[in-house]
């Protein structure tokens, strides 16, 4: 259970809330009234938060944490209590806390000769009441931290044959979970012939690694994430060029559909879940696969590659189709940093996303509430597919320069590809990482897609 949660005072320096216009402290008129500060009083080994009127939603709560308590690099045991009054519920307050603390308190790939020291917390409540929800959310922000620990990770360290490895050696003590390698003659007896057309440029051969989690054995009924894991983007022949930074993040949807089923496995949630993570990276050499390369995919649809940087559409189309035909998927969702086109729709604010099916569509909604990760839907048209079918040669293109909303036109080129299964579209490429640092975005949601489905 939670190392955090403790019904008992400890030896830290107790943070109570003391809000604006709530019932006051013994000690008020000795606080600072400037919203977030802190009072410390040592001899009592408390001290006061003071909370104004700006803390409206739970954006402003989180950003008490981050910027007026981590910030501060000191210990405390926070009250929880306290900040569970006003529009907060006791809920939220311990979503807040252990998903912002976990955050900071994460041990990420770092080669530096010394890192800073981490803070430690606990949190005090009055019994154990809250104890397996702090659980599951401690859970959940471990396995977030494990999925950021591997988006930072460079190429040189995190290439397609290493990250299959690491899920192998970190999914081991999982007796619920199957993990499945294709290695590249198993991906080409499949015909995985569009994820092998992005490998070709490569000096490490392509992984497809299959994680299964069957835990309702007697439902037919199955979600399957698919991750794009592209562990570094040059955008092959048609290169990005000198502007490469944050290329590494590129694999980043498949290591947060492997961690979102780890959460669930551990949390031991009955539903049935796989997650596909289609491992390459996008690079050029003498072999790798040329504008105009016209290829087979699994489903049997050719694609002419009209961009080699659009590599992203080709990967996931693979593990979509494996995602049915293999799995027999009653559900598909797929994450991945496909697009700039988002960027420009939505910023780094909001995640987009695709669905096929209104009633998945309203679950998935509810569970970005719930999770408190912001997503915004997108449309899924008809007139986006036609630039996807401009080849003259192939069933498809993977990419029209005449296309002003890739965005679109990309969920509805994979669309193609899902058999007409329920399938929900995620471009995280606004989210995956802020100012370079990685977040783990949608681990959380995608936890309680499953859970609220």
């Amino acid at each position: 259970m939670s190392k955090y949660y403790l019904t008992n005072r400890d030896d830290k320096m107790l943070l109570v809330a003391q809000y604006e216009d709530l019932d006051k402290c013994d000690k008020y008129a000795s606080l600072s009234h400037r919203h977030g500060a802190i009072t410390e009083f040592h001899n009592d080994n408390i001290a006061y938060i003071f909370l104004g009127s700006k803390l409206e939603n739970y954006d402003d709560l989180v950003e008490i944490i981050d910027n007026n308590i981590i910030c501060r690099k000191r210990e405390y045991q926070i009250d929880v209590n306290s900040f569970a009054k006003k529009i907060f519920s006791t809920d939220e307050v311990l979503k807040a806390f252990y998903s912002r603390i976990i955050f900071y308190e994460a041990s990420l790939f770092n080669l530096k000769k010394s890192t800073p020291a981490k803070s430690n917390y606990t949190f005090l409540l009055d019994d154990d009441k809250y104890k397996e929800l702090a659980n599951k959310f401690e859970i959940i922000a471990n396995n977030r931290n494990k999925c950021r620990n591997l988006q930072v990770m460079p190429e040189n360290y995190c290439n397609s044959v290493s990250l299959a490895n690491f899920i192998v050696d970190d999914f081991a003590n999982l007796s619920n979970v199957k993990v499945t390698v294709l290695d590249k003659s198993k991906i080409e007896e499949l015909g995985m012939n569009l994820l092998l057309s992005v490998n070709k440029g490569s000096t490490h051969e392509a992984r497809v690694v299959v994680l299964e989690y069957n835990g309702n054995p007697d439902s037919d009924e199955k979600i399957v994430f698919v991750g794009k894991g592209i562990t570094f983007d040059t955008g092959g022949v048609n290169t990005k060029g000198y502007h490469m930074e944050g290329m590494k993040y590129d694999m980043s949807g498949s290591v947060i559909v492997a961690y979102a089923l780890k959460s669930l496995a551990e949390l031991k949630v009955k539903k049935n879940v796989a997650a596909i993570m289609c491992i390459t990276d996008n690079r050029t050499n003498g072999d790798a696969s040329l504008p105009e390369n016209v290829y087979k995919s699994m489903s049997g649809l050719s694609v002419e590659v009209t961009d080699t940087d659009a590599e992203g559409r080709l990967v996931l189309a693979d593990g979509l189709f494996y995602g049915t035909k293999v799995l027999n998927a009653t559900c598909l969702v797929d994450v991945a940093t496909l697009t700039g086109a988002i960027l420009s729709a939505l910023g780094k604010t909001y995640s987009g996303v695709w669905s096929t099916d209104e009633s998945n569509w309203a679950t998935f909604e509810k569970a970005a509430k719930i999770a408190k990760e912001k997503v915004w839907r997108m449309p899924l048209h008809e007139d986006f597919h036609e630039p996807n079918k401009a080849s003259i040669v192939a069933d498809l293109n993977n990419y029209n320069n005449d296309e002003l909303s890739d965005s679109n036109t990309a969920a509805m080129f994979l669309k193609q590809f899902t058999n007409d299964v329920p399938y929900i579209h995620c471009d995280v490429a606004g989210t995956a990482d802020l100012k370079g640092k990685p977040q783990g975005v949608l681990v959380d949601t995608l936890v309680e897609f499953v859970i609220q489905k």
